[in-house]
Parts: C-alpha cells; structure tokens; sequence
C-alpha cells in the first residue's frame, strides 16, 4: 500500500518541494491517526541526491533496513559514508542540508520521525528551559540505542493499532523530545528534581479524572490541567507518586474497568473495550492479559458456574 508524503522537503528559501518531485515511496504513515504531534513514516528510497533542501519539522531517519553509502556534504565537498542497520540522522527544522544516497538493493528502507517544533517548544518550556535559546544540532549517521527504542516503539503503535490512543503517541513523542533536548541541544537541563511525588490533593485530582473519563480521549496534558501543572513536570512527579507513567496507569485502569464490567455479565468484551476507551476488543484482550496474564475469554468462562447432574 502507498501513502502520501506528508514529511515535505522545502528549498532553502522556503518553497515546498512539488508532491511529484518525491523520490521515495511511503509504505506506512501515522498520518489519519490520533497523534498530533509526530508524524512516522517509513519510506523506500531508490538511490538519487538531494542538494541545498531542509525539513520545516525535526526530522530523524533510521536505517531499518540493509546497509547502504550515503555521500553527504560538508564545507563544500562530499563525504562517502556507510550506513549500517540502525544509525540514524537527525536533521533540525530549517537547517539545510545535501546529500547522495546509493544502494546495491532496489531501495533504502527508512523510517522517518517528524516532530512539530511548537511541541518541542513546549517541551522544553515544562522543563524550565528557555525554548528560544536552544539550538539543537544536526547529527549524521549517528547510533542512538534510546532513539532508536522510541523509533520502532512508534511504528509498532502504528502496526498494532496504537496509534488510535491519542495517550500513546503523546507520551512517546513526549519521550522523544526530551531526548533530542537532552543529547543534542545547545542547553543543559537546569531544574532541580524533585523528590515525593505529586501533592496528595493533586494526586487525588488527577486520579478522579482519569476514573471519570475512561471512555474519553484522555490526554496527558488535560489530566495535568487539572493539577495546575505542565505535562512533562506532572508526568514525573505522577510516576513517582504511583510508580507509572499517566500512559500506563490510564491502560491498567482501563482495563480493570473492563474486568468489573464484564463479570457482570451485562456486557460483551467488545461493549466493554468501547466502554472503558479502547479503541477495538483485540486492543483491550492485549492490554488484558498483560496486566492479568490471560485473556478475559478465559477469565469469564472460569467465572460460568458449572451445572451439576
């Protein structure tokens, strides 16, 4: 299946490259999801060569597939450099950059990440740094086993279907800008950390959220609002108060909703994964029999009392 490019190359001038210069084709997108803020791709590159082009978002591509030689220039001249499964580049928004790719194969199998440098922004702002002093810097053919982690995490949420829980990419993306901001920006993280987790009463807060709106599109944003908190600052106080993530502990409430609604028998497991915010049955049975170690098909026919004769 072919998608659209929706990661575009622009000129250094700003001009968006035409749809129908695309030199490579789309095989999977993040695009039609629920995930606002990073878009994923995975694109099949023929060999071909890209001169004085940027991305208005950052930018980072992964080799998944075979190795290949990749020429990219530097001071005027270019330089030749194996590309080896699993290294990666990163190319801040607005920065230009040429390059040449070649392959022995049919193509180059990249995934490629596009985070919208707002959110980023807003990232930084949460960590107390002052977002308009931050530079970060290009990075070639580097490995980033972190990176990389976050990177096939995404696509796997695109796989499985994932990428219909809004929580998911945001925390994911969350993950992702904090690491881009850590390793390769022109800042230190400043603020002290802090030790006892969430206040009780925002503790409390945050939790009677999430209880109340299980069936919502939950967001790590709106149930730190409640807080009075910036997500990224709420996200690490929350897990240190309940040891998970508002990701996680959103999923085990989810499904433990589920589990009460289905032993009353009121309910079938598709009704309950709606019910709770799933996005389908199989999503809710995976997520199940992760936090109660077997399917809730099983839990319910150990729960049918059995006729004696």
């Amino acid at each position: 299946m072919n998608y659209p490019h929706s990661i575009p190359l622009c000129r250094t001038n700003g001009e968006l490259l035409p749809a129908n210069n695309a030199i490579s084709r789309v095989v999977l997108s993040s695009v039609g999801t629920k995930w606002n803020d990073v878009v994923v791709e995975q694109h099949h590159f023929p060999s071909g060569e890209l001169t004085d082009v940027m991305y208005k978002r950052h930018v980072i591509a992964i080799n998944i597939g075979h190795s290949f030689t990749n020429e990219l220039e530097k001071d005027g001249r270019f330089q030749r450099v194996q590309r080896a499964r699993g290294a990666l580049s990163f190319f801040p928004s607005h920065q230009s950059f040429s390059g040449r790719l070649k392959t022995e194969r049919v193509f180059a199998n990249l995934l490629i990440l596009a985070l919208d440098p707002v959110f980023v922004s807003r990232v930084a702002e949460g960590l107390e740094l002052d977002a308009d002093r931050i530079e970060l810097t290009q990075q070639r053919g580097i490995a980033d086993p972190t990176l990389l982690h976050i990177a096939l995490a995404l696509r796997a949420g695109i796989q499985n279907g994932d990428a219909l829980d809004r929580m998911y990419g945001e925390a994911l993306s969350t993950a992702l800008a904090v690491h881009l901001l850590r390793e390769y920006g022109a800042a230190v993280l400043g603020p002290k950390r802090q030790y006892g987790g969430l206040p009780r009463e925002k503790l409390v807060r945050a939790v009677e959220y999430i209880q109340d709106q299980l069936n919502a599109d939950l967001t790590v944003s709106a149930i730190a609002q409640t807080a009075g908190m910036s997500p990224d600052h709420f996200t690490k106080l929350f897990r240190e108060s309940t040891g998970q993530s508002p990701y996680q502990y959103v999923v085990e409430a989810r499904v433990r909703k589920a589990k009460e609604l289905l032993t009353t028998g009121k309910l079938t497991i598709s009704e309950a994964a709606h019910h709770v915010g799933f996005a389908d049955q199989s999503h809710l049975t995976r997520h199940f029999k992760r936090v109660f170690g077997l399917p809730p098909k099983r839990l319910l026919s150990r729960r049918r009392p059995q006729i004696v004769v």
